[in-house]
């Protein structure tokens, strides 16, 4: 198993901004660089049980995850915890916290997973780390907009 990944960006936006998109999926494809497609979106507010399928990819690999929300605590923590059809189990954490002015949002990342042993589970772990610092670029940006 892979070591949990967490990264944590400081952001201009309020924290009820920043959590506003974190708890609304509908946004992930302008700003989560692992989402690719919803196979089947959350049906309206998202609460804990709400269950949701989510296409993934990370390098050439795809994955479907199928997500329940695990935590959701507004306005500062939502968890997604889901397995996936290539064996994986994951668990994807999303916090909110204010830090002045703006926020910070902290991202973390467990994922255990057949692929991830060896030569290959390495390289796979630092194609995770650039995910989800893309996906942090991506939330900034979708924010300022």
């Amino acid at each position: 198993m892979a070591p949990p990944i967490t990264m944590e960006r400081q952001l201009p936006a309020s924290p009820a901004h920043v959590w506003a998109t974190v708890s609304d999926p509908t946004t992930y494809e302008h700003w989560h660089a692992l989402h690719s497609a919803w196979v089947e979106a959350p049906q309206g507010a998202i609460e804990v049980g709400t269950r949701m399928v989510e296409k993934v990819k990370i390098a050439n690999i795809t994955d479907t995850i199928d997500f329940r929300v695990e935590t959701y605590c507004p306005p500062s923590d939502l968890v997604l915890s889901g397995s996936g059809s290539t064996g994986s189990k994951v668990s994807l954490r999303l916090s909110c916290a204010p830090n002045g002015e703006g926020s910070t949002i902290t991202i973390a990342l467990d994922v255990s997973s057949p692929l991830l042993f060896g030569p290959i589970g390495k390289a796979i772990q630092k194609t995770f780390k650039k995910q989800l610092t893309a996906t942090l670029d991506g939330m900034a940006k979708y924010l300022d907009d």
